[in-house]
């Protein structure tokens, strides 16, 4: 995924880290903490790489790229200490946790893999990767957001911004429902009267 890809991704970074510190018991405040820290940390894998640029371009990085810092587990630990430490740093450290893990998955389809066992070893998703770094973008930020919301939303059933977005949600299924099925029967037909086994 592309750095602005990443970015965008912190929208869903931030519901699922204002839902994941609602569940380590944090109140309100130190929810939203962990949710803006999560939006603005979904590209600290590469940061924390501390790359070195000439003129303008990425040429190299300190710690080589897609090792120790797109290791999973770092991040699934800073989390669990997040957890046991509460207060403003545990938020921070559930948020930064949240928005790593995001970029991770991110980059999960991308022909590099990523290191989810051994930091030194990338493993790729199939043979050759799903697809390279840019595709696709729209529908993981897409993915990410709508999964971040319904984490947030299941975890805050007596929110009123939560009960709103549901209600929205089961009036849009309904609108969506009686656009397709029309078009759903219509195929059906299509399919059964031109398809001969």
């Amino acid at each position: 995924m592309t750095g602005k890809g990443h970015r965008l991704t912190g929208l869903g970074a931030a519901f699922i880290a204002a839902a994941i510190a609602k569940i380590a018991g944090l109140d309100v405040f130190l929810q939203t903490a962990s949710a803006l820290v999560a939006a603005v940390s979904t590209s600290l894998p590469d940061w924390v790489e501390i790359p070195y640029y000439r003129k303008g371009v990425r040429t190299g990085s300190l710690i080589k790229h897609r090792t120790y810092t797109h290791w999973p587990w770092i991040w699934v630990g800073l989390m669990y200490w997040g957890f046991a430490v509460k207060e403003l740093e545990g938020a921070a450290m559930i948020g930064a946790a949240t928005g790593a893990l995001s970029h991770i998955l991110a980059d999960a389809p991308n022909p590099m893999g990523i290191p989810w066992i051994h930091p030194l070893q990338r493993i790729r998703l199939g043979k050759k990767g799903w697809w390279r770094s840019g595709r696709n973008e729209t529908v993981l930020v897409s993915l990410f957001t709508v999964f971040g919301v319904s984490i947030w939303v299941q975890v805050n059933p007596d929110n009123v911004f939560a009960q709103g977005l549901t209600q929205l949600t089961q009036e849009s299924v309904k609108q969506i429902n009686v656009v397709l099925q029309p078009l759903v029967q219509n195929f059906i037909t299509y399919l059964s009267s031109n398809v001969h086994f």
